[in-house]
């Protein structure tokens, strides 16, 4: 007999041990799932099964008995220690639950990998529209998958809560309306920014010396002239000029210590195809094909709302009511890897703009939003303002705002995949890569 221990909220905890065929489950167990499917044979549509020990045995057992084709509307299987295998075979068994509409599963023992599994399930079915999973070990990744399913299920009302589980993704009300993160992601994907809008943009600036195109960074651009002119309206650049785009394909990293010149540059070789394209928007090569003016990227300089994540009063000592803070599902720029995610599926890909100081391979947030897109398997490559050659610890030369930024930064690395070293050597490989290519390319002279 195996013994099975509960926690002090007398949760079942999941044997770390469970190995090859399930143990059996408890003959209160068994009963309680006898007077459920007795109850489901009569025409009920709701199955309670809360606190009744099953553990991923009794799941089994359970799902057996309803078999394919259940007209089960509602699940409720609260604080039965089920682990992330249990949540897998969850997942997969309610595809032959056509009707179900409800599927709670708080105070369990679900991880990650049990979450992810749920969020693709969520994704793929008709009618599920409320997946609870509050009280769990659900970490960011798995937060991170059920936002993007959410996204999917959007037209049909679909809601997740995941209270009191240890992921850092969104703040403690935000956990409890998942939904509405999914809300931002899906809005801010669509927000696209062309080169038709920003050469001109660039040309008026230097004209009239608001920047120097030798010395402005990126950042310095937003700060000293898109925030001001967009202040009044509180919106994002491509909000402010009020333009239709059509949704982006290309998401783009880049620097914002970077300068604002190789940006653009970065994107124009993109669009274009050519290795020296001008920044003159009255150039031929733009009169001559035109289209590469209407290439829609994403851009988070211009496509998120700065004023909704900058505090304008911070030097006051006063918080600003209309910044919302990182892991509230409102903010925009703590959720670019899952914009990322929504253009990889319309068949986009990831571009990352190397400037000509290499800034972003010397910013952790750059640097971080590379690895995950190469760790979820995007389609990534580069674009080389001067073609060069990574080495070394990327890392041990890396900034980001702050010196708490940059110690959390090393210490989420150093937990990731690999370690400190397996993220170095993985973006080195990368870039390396990159420059293998681009050199080919242009000792061929062939186009991108």
């Amino acid at each position: 007999n195996i013994e099975r221990k509960m926690d002090l909220t007398g949760r079942v905890l999941a044997s770390s041990s469970l190995k090859g065929k399930d143990p059996p489950c408890s003959q209160r167990a068994l009963a309680d799932i006898q007077r459920a499917l007795s109850e489901v044979s009569k025409g009920n549509g709701s199955v309670y099964l809360n606190s009744s020990a099953l553990g991923d045995a009794g799941l089994v057992q359970l799902l057996e008995g309803l078999g394919s084709g259940s007209c089960v509307r509602s699940l409720n299987l609260i604080g039965n220690g089920i682990s992330d295998r249990g949540a897998s075979r969850l997942a997969k068994a309610i595809t032959g639950f056509p009707y179900i509409e409800v599927l709670t599963l708080a105070q369990n023992q679900i991880g990650d990998d049990g979450a992810m599994e749920l969020a693709a399930a969520m994704e793929a079915h008709r009618s599920l529209r409320v997946l609870s999973l509050d009280g769990n070990l659900i970490g960011d990744p798995g937060t991170s998958a059920l936002i993007t399913a959410l996204v999917t299920c959007r037209q049909r009302g679909g809601m997740c809560t995941l209270t009191g589980n240890p992921t850092k993704r969104l703040d403690g009300p935000g956990l409890s309306q998942v939904q509405e993160a999914a809300l931002t992601v899906q809005a801010l994907s669509g927000v696209g920014v062309t080169l038709g809008q920003l050469l001109p943009l660039f040309q008026e600036l230097v004209s009239s010396g608001k920047i120097d195109p030798w010395k402005t960074t990126t950042g310095e651009a937003i700060q000293d002239v898109i925030l001001p002119m967009t202040c009044n309206r509180a919106l994002s650049y491509v909000e402010y000029l009020n333009c239709s785009n059509v949704a982006p394909t290309v998401h783009v990293i880049h620097a914002w210590t970077g300068l604002f010149q190789d940006l653009l540059k970065n994107i124009a070789m993109h669009a274009s195809g050519k290795g020296e394209p001008s920044l003159d928007p009255n150039d031929d090569l733009w009169r001559f094909d035109p289209e590469f003016l209407q290439k829609s990227y994403f851009v988070d300089a211009f496509c998120c709302n700065q004023h909704s994540s900058t505090n304008r009063v911070r030097r006051f000592g006063l918080t600003d009511s209309a910044a919302f803070p990182m892991g509230d599902t409102r903010c925009q720029v703590d959720k670019l890897d899952l914009v990322a995610e929504q253009i990889r599926r319309r068949g986009g890909n990831v571009l990352v703009c190397v400037d000509s100081k290499t800034q972003v391979l010397k910013r952790f947030a750059c640097l971080m939003e590379l690895r995950k897109a190469l760790l979820d398997g995007m389609p990534v490559e580069a674009s080389f303002i001067s073609i060069q050659e990574a080495r070394g610890s990327l890392t041990s030369k890396a900034t980001a705002c702050s010196e708490k930024a940059a110690l959390e930064a090393m210490e989420q690395i150093a937990v990731g995949p690999g370690g400190v070293d397996g993220f170095n050597q993985e973006i080195v490989s990368f870039i390396n890569e990159q420059v293998a290519i681009k050199w080919k390319e242009k000792v061929e002279g062939k186009r991108r």
